[in-house]
C-alpha cells in the first residue's frame, strides 16, 4: 500500500473509531481531512464519501450530506434516492438543484421561485419548454433590473472600474430584456419581443461604453457577444455585425490573435449565410489584412480569393435587382483590385472583359475592352491559399451569458452556490467537482453563521478563499470578491493570494482593491498579486497600475509583470518608461527588462536604437548586452 492509500485507512479507520464513541465531529473532521486526497482514484474517493455522508446525515447537516450524495450520484444512482430523502430537510434552492439533477425541470424552477431566485426559475422554466411561465418571470424580473439600473444612475457610475457596479446594473437589466425577447418570440408575441429588442440594445451599448472607459474590456466584450446573439434572433444584421466587429477589435487588441481570426470566419458566415455579401467582403479584406500582419501568408491570400468572389456576388446581386450598372460595376473593380493583389492576372482580364460587356457609357466599355486585350494569355500566379489553419482554429461557441452573469447577479457571490453549479456539472472533471464539494462543505458551515467573527469562523473564511482559488475557475471570482469585502486582514490576504493563480482580467478588479486598501500588508501582497499575473491580454490593467499607483513598490511590480507580456504594445510602454520614467520606474524597469526573454522588446529596441538619444542608447545597449545581443 502506498503512503497515500496508508494514510487514507488510517483516517478511515480513526473516523470508524469516532464513530464507535459516537464522536461526529471527530468522524467528520477525519474524513473530511482524508477528503483533501482530491488525486486518488475514485474507487479510494468514493470509499470516503459515502460514510462521510453517512456521518453528516447522523449529525443533522443535510446540506452537506445532499451535496456528498449529489458527487456520489453521478456515478451511482441510488445516491440520487439517497439524495430526494433528504429534500424536506434543505432549502428550496438546495431542493431545486436536486430536481434539476434528475430532469425534473418544473418541479426545479418551482423551488427556485419559492427561494426568490427568479432568474433561475425561468431559465429552467425555460429548460422544460414552459416558455409563457419563462416569460411571466422574466416580466418580473424586468422591473427589478431596470430599478436597479436606475438606482445606479441616480448615484453615479464609478469612473476607475474597481468595483462590479459601473455598467453592472445597465448590463443586467441588457439581459433580462434580452431573455424576456426570446420568450415572447417562443410565444409568437412579435410586439413585446420587438420592444425588449430595442431596449436590450439600447442598454448593451450604454453598458459597454462604460465597461471600455474603465477599462474592462472583457465585460464590454459580453456585451457585444450578446449583441451579436440578439442579432441572430430578431433578425437584425446590423446588430450582428456590430457585435461581431466589436468582439475581433477586442480581442486583436488583446492580442487573441488566432480567436480574432475564428471570430473573422464566424461573421463572414453569418453575413454571408444572410445575403449580405458586400459587409462580407469587406470582413474578408480585413481579415486577409490582419492574417498578413500575423505572418500567415496562405490564409491572408485565402481570404484575398474570397474577397474577390464576393465582390462578384455583389455585382450579381445589383445585376439581379436591376440597379444602376455603375454600382455592378464598381463592385467589379473592387474584384479587380483584389485578384490583382496576389497575381491573379486571367481573372482580372475575365473581369475586364465582362466589364466591356455591360450596360455602361460606350467610352468606358471601350476601355474596358482595351485593358482586356492587354491581359490576353496572361495566366494566374501559382500562390499557396488556405484557410485558416486547424491548429489555429478556437472554438467559438459563445456561452450564454444571458443565463450565466444573471445566475452570478442573482447569487450575490454566494460560494455555496457557485460551487453547487459545478459539483452538479458532469462534463466537469472529477478533480474539479472534488474541489468544489470540499469548498462548499466549508462554505456551508460559514454561510450558518454568517455575522461570527470567532478565530476558527475567520480562518475557516480564508481557508475557503483557499479553495475556490484553487478550483481556477472564472465562476470562482464572484465569491472571492465577496470575501474580499470582509474587514478581517487574513482573509484580504488569502483572497489575494489566491488571485495570483487566476489568470483573468476580472482579476485586477479584486487586486485595484487590494491596492488601495489602507493596510500596508494588503496593498504589499495585492502588488505580489499584480506581478504574478503577466500574460497577454492583461496588458491594459498592468499599464493602468504602471501609470496611476502612487507607490514606487506597486508600479514596480506591473513593470515587472508587463516585461514578461511578450507584445509590441508592452514593448513600447516599456521602452516609454526607460525613456521618459521617473528614477525608480526606470531603475524597475531596466531590471526587469534584463532579466526577460521575450523577443518584441529586443525587435522594438533594435528598430529605434540608431534614431534614439544618448542616454536611452546607453540603456537599450545595457539591456540587449545582458540578454547575450551585440548593439
Amino acid at each position: 500500500m502506498s503512503p497515500l492509500l496508508d494514510d487514507l485507512y488510517q483516517l478511515r479507520e480513526r473516523a470508524r473509531l469516532a464513530l464507535q464513541r459516537n464522536n461526529l465531529d471527530e468522524a467528520i473532521d477525519a474524513l473530511v481531512t482524508a477528503a483533501q486526497e482530491t488525486h486518488i482514484a475514485e474507487h479510494d474517493y468514493v470509499s470516503i464519501l459515502r460514510p462521510l455522508a453517512d456521518v453528516f446525515e447522523r449529525h443533522g447537516d443535510a446540506r452537506s450530506a445532499l451535496s456528498v450524495y449529489w458527487y456520489l450520484a453521478a456515478g451511482d444512482k441510488a445516491c440520487l434516492a439517497r439524495a430526494f430523502a433528504l429534500l424536506k430537510h434543505v432549502p428550496p434552492v438546495d431542493r431545486a438543484r436536486t430536481f434539476a439533477a434528475a430532469r425534473d425541470m418544473a418541479s426545479a424552477a418551482r423551488e427556485m421561485e419559492d427561494a426568490g431566485l427568479v432568474a433561475a426559475a425561468a431559465i429552467y422554466r425555460e429548460e422544460a419548454s414552459d416558455w409563457q411561465g419563462a416569460r411571466a418571470l422574466w416580466s418580473r424580473l424586468v422591473q427589478v433590473s431596470l430599478r436597479a439600473h436606475r438606482a445606479e444612475d441616480g448615484r453615479g457610475n464609478g469612473s476607475d472600474g474597481g468595483d462590479r457596479g459601473g455598467g453592472g446594473d445597465a448590463y443586467n437589466a441588457a439581459l433580462v430584456q434580452f431573455n424576456l425577447a426570446r420568450c415572447a418570440n417562443q410565444c409568437g408575441d412579435a410586439k413585446q419581443a420587438r420592444e425588449a429588442t430595442v431596449a436590450s440594445v439600447r442598454l448593451l451599448e450604454e453598458a459597454a461604453d462604460h465597461f471600455e472607459t474603465v477599462g474592462q474590456r472583457e465585460r464590454a466584450f459580453d456585451c457585444f457577444q450578446v449583441l451579436v446573439q440578439i442579432g441572430h434572433e430578431s433578425k437584425m444584421f446590423e446588430d450582428v455585425l456590430e457585435g461581431f466587429v466589436n468582439c475581433i477589435r477586442i480581442l486583436r487588441e488583446d492580442h487573441l490573435k488566432y480567436f480574432a481570426l475564428q471570430y473573422f470566419e464566424d461573421a463572414l458566415l453569418s453575413a454571408k449565410g444572410r445575403g449580405e455579401l458586400s459587409a462580407a467582403a469587406t470582413l474578408a479584406r480585413e481579415a486577409s489584412e490582419y492574417a498578413r500582419s500575423l505572418g500567415l501568408g496562405p490564409t491572408g491570400a485565402h481570404y484575398v480569393l474570397l474577397q474577390a468572389d464576393l465582390w462578384k456576388g455583389v455585382a450579381r446581386q445589383h445585376q439581379k435587382r436591376g440597379d444602376p450598372s455603375e454600382i455592378a460595376e464598381n463592385a467589379l473593380l473592387a474584384a479587380v483590385l483584389a485578384f490583382g493583389e496576389i497575381g491573379q492576372f486571367a481573372r482580372v482580364g475575365q473581369l475586364f472583359g465582362e466589364l466591356a460587356r455591360m450596360d455602361l457609357e460606350p467610352a468606358r466599355r471601350v476601355h474596358y475592352a482595351r485593358v482586356c486585350q492587354r491581359y490576353a494569355g496572361v495566366k494566374d500566379e501559382i500562390i499557396d491559399s488556405t484557410p485558416l489553419p486547424a491548429y489555429a482554429r478556437q472554438d467559438n461557441h459563445f456561452p450564454d451569458v444571458w443565463h450565466d452573469d444573471l445566475i452570478e447577479w442573482e447569487q450575490g457571490g454566494s460560494p455555496v452556490e457557485a460551487c453547487a453549479g459545478v459539483l452538479l456539472d458532469k462534463g466537469m472533471p472529477d478533480l474539479i467537482r472534488r474541489k468544489a464539494l470540499l469548498a462548499r462543505l466549508t462554505a456551508i458551515a460559514i454561510e450558518a453563521q454568517p455575522e461570527a467573527t470567532s478565530a476558527s469562523q475567520v480562518a475557516a473564511r480564508a481557508r475557503l478563499a483557499e479553495q475556490l482559488a484553487h478550483l481556477q475557475l472564472y465562476a470562482m471570482l464572484s465569491p472571492l470578491e465577496k470575501l474580499f469585502q470582509r474587514p478581517e486582514q487574513s482573509v484580504k490576504m488569502a483572497v489575494l493570494v489566491g488571485m495570483q493563480t487566476l489568470f483573468f482580467k476580472r482579476s485586477f478588479l479584486t487586486i485595484r482593491a487590494g491596492l488601495r486598501d489602507p493596510d500596508p500588508r494588503i496593498v504589499e501582497q495585492a502588488a505580489r498579486a499584480v506581478e504574478s499575473l503577466s500574460f497577454p491580454h492583461a496588458f491594459d490593467p498592468l499599464a493602468r497600475i504602471a501609470r496611476d499607483a502612487h507607490e514606487p513598490a506597486v508600479r514596480a511590480s506591473a513593470i515587472r509583470a508587463l516585461s514578461g507580456v511578450d507584445t509590441v504594445e508592452a514593448a513600447e510602454f516599456l521602452l516609454a518608461v526607460l525613456d521618459h520614467g521617473v528614477a525608480e520606474d526606470r531603475a524597475a524597469a531596466l531590471t526587469a527588462l534584463k532579466r526577460a526573454r521575450g523577443s518584441r522588446f529586443r525587435e522594438v529596441a533594435a528598430s529605434v536604437l540608431p534614431t534614439s538619444g544618448p542616454a536611452l542608447q546607453n540603456t537599450l545597449r545595457e539591456v540587449l548586452l545582458a540578454r547575450g545581443i551585440a548593439a
